[in-house]
């Protein structure tokens, strides 16, 4: 049996909580002093799979080999506290793979960037009660910041609900909507022209804007100008 680190413990819970990690994501949240090519994180992911802790997703159809926590991983967590209240999971949802792993991302991005308390969204489901769950939310300084991911086209019925529910939702602070592709943001900009606190980026001027911007305060949109007009 292997001796499991807090390290080990860090890794099984975000797995936990993401539904899955590949080995490129755990790489950068915890081995961030290591090269892209080094061999040490895979070694140590083989070694929790061996011992039972982690395994390989079985249907292995993506070039990058995904792992999620097993129920032996899921016993050691529970004996610290660490689940959250989480169940396993059999396998990677392939339906939605994609965009889970996009969400990883964006929690890896934000956690370096000095915003480490993170609820993903099977946190929220299970946790809160919230008028629309969102991809993640960011807890800083005793607010909360909603994460959404958009990549395809709702309807204008869908979207206007979505908009009028976290408008008048009064557990969350700001609403960051990452829109993937400028057609798509001016479309939702202009639906939610009136709001007060839902705020629309693509990932590439987001991380500019954050770049220039100080983490001591959540509520950078607001400071910085970018509320919604």
């Amino acid at each position: 049996m292997i001796q499991i680190t807090d390290r080990d413990i860090s890794l099984m819970q975000w797995m936990l909580e993401q539904k899955f990690m590949d080995a490129g994501q755990v790489r950068r949240v915890f081995w961030k002093e290591s090269k892209a090519d080094s061999k040490e994180v895979h070694r140590r992911l083989g070694e929790l799979e061996k011992a039972g802790f982690i395994k390989r997703s079985g249907k292995d159809i993506f070039r990058f080999l995904l792992y999620v926590v097993t129920k032996e991983g899921l016993r050691v967590l529970s004996s610290l506290g660490n689940t959250r209240g989480l169940p396993v999971l059999d396998d990677v949802d392939y339906s939605g793979y994609r965009h889970d792993s996009e969400i990883t991302d964006f929690r890896i991005w934000f956690h370096n960037q000095g915003f480490t308390d993170w609820l993903s969204e099977r946190v929220l489901a299970k946790r809160y009660r919230l008028r629309h769950l969102p991809d993640g939310m960011i807890h800083h300084d005793g607010q909360y910041l909603a994460i959404e991911y958009e990549t395809a086209q709702k309807s204008s019925p869908r979207y206007r609900a979505i908009i009028y529910n976290y408008e008048m939702e009064d557990q969350i602070s700001e609403i960051l909507y990452i829109v993937k592709g400028e057609r798509l943001k001016a479309r939702l900009q202009a639906m939610a022209a009136a709001c007060s606190k839902i705020h629309f980026r693509t990932p590439d001027d987001l991380k500019g804007h954050l770049a220039d911007t100080s983490l001591s305060e959540l509520n950078f949109f607001a400071r910085k100008g970018y509320a919604c007009a």
